[in-house]
């Protein structure tokens, strides 16, 4: 007897399969409305708030203060440049070396495939704080790096990438990149080798194949991994904080500042609302293209 038969001997309500799909959802959009939902909406409701050199916000209150700010201070103007330039380098950067890893680590067999897929899987489970230390015992002008490089003749002094734009780059891909490398691989996996091997037989070389087999297949993994990387370098608190110097200051920064040292509610509020809008619009346009086949890069 199957288990539709029992049920139906037993009594038991059954439900439709668009019922079933209702039920399923409720506790992720039940998590989803605590967690996110009615934080932003808090958020939004507290960027709408009248400004007071007396307290956080003015209770209650409803002005455009916040948003008037961010209008109107050239250095929130400068900050958000400095953050989208941010974002886009690292990603055109992460992209660029997750999809060189994800291939070197598909071609790979055996033992260098699982070393190189661990490496990027156990920096997953590695905290960001580690991480960017890591960065600093690496690359500092005493660090590993710069040691070697003097010891072997390539540099007369030390090279300074920390402190500055490249260590704050540097930085945040040591964060974005293993999702990157994962994305990437996992949209690899399912290529199939024979087609390689046709374009190989059919006279293309190496270079040609990545360019025309390999790279069109992976677009899906890679739209993911330029998603990811977009939105985590623009929301980038800790990389430019501790990597950079006073001159790399994102919005996150921004609005910590306001939030805990000038007791400014509604300007951090509207600052991070705005830096919101801007993440979950790229978001929604880009996973709009992959809904239409994958075709983000192309």
């Amino acid at each position: 007897m199957s288990l539709s038969d029992a049920r139906s001997a037993l009594g038991a309500p059954s439900l439709s399969g668009r019922w079933r799909t209702v039920a399923l959802l409720l506790p992720l959009a039940a998590l989803n409305t605590a967690v996110f939902l009615v934080p932003m909406a808090y958020l939004l409701r507290l960027s709408f708030t009248a400004r007071t050199p007396q307290g956080a916000f003015v209770e209650g209150s409803l002005s455009l203060d916040g948003y008037r700010y961010v209008v109107e201070t050239p250095l929130v103007h400068d900050i958000f440049g400095f953050t989208l330039l941010f974002g886009v380098l690292v990603t055109a950067l992460a992209v660029l070396v997750s999809v060189l890893y994800a291939y070197a680590a598909w071609r790979a067999a055996g033992g260098w495939r699982a070393l190189l897929l661990g490496g990027a899987v156990l920096s997953l489970f590695t905290t960001i704080v580690v991480k960017l230390f890591a960065v600093v015992l690496v690359f500092s002008p005493r660090g590993v790096l710069n040691d070697a490089l003097t010891e072997l003749g390539v540099i007369a002094s030390p090279l300074l990438l920390i402190d500055n734009l490249a260590g704050a780059v540097i930085a945040q891909l040591y964060i974005v990149v293993p999702y990157g490398v994962l994305a990437v691989y996992a949209v690899l996996s399912t290529l199939d080798d024979r087609q390689v091997e046709a374009a190989l037989d059919l006279g293309a070389d190496r270079p040609r194949v990545f360019r025309e087999v390999v790279l069109p297949h992976a677009r899906p993994g890679i739209a993911v991994a330029g998603i990811i990387s977009f939105t985590w370098s623009v929301g980038a608190y800790p990389a430019p904080l501790l990597l950079g110097s006073g001159s790399e200051q994102t919005t996150a920064i921004l609005v910590s500042q306001l939030l805990l040292t000038d007791f400014d509610w509604p300007a951090a509020a509207a600052v991070a609302v705005v830096t919101v809008s801007l993440v979950l619009t790229t978001l929604l346009l880009g996973l709009r293209r992959l809904g239409s086949g994958g075709e983000l890069l192309g």
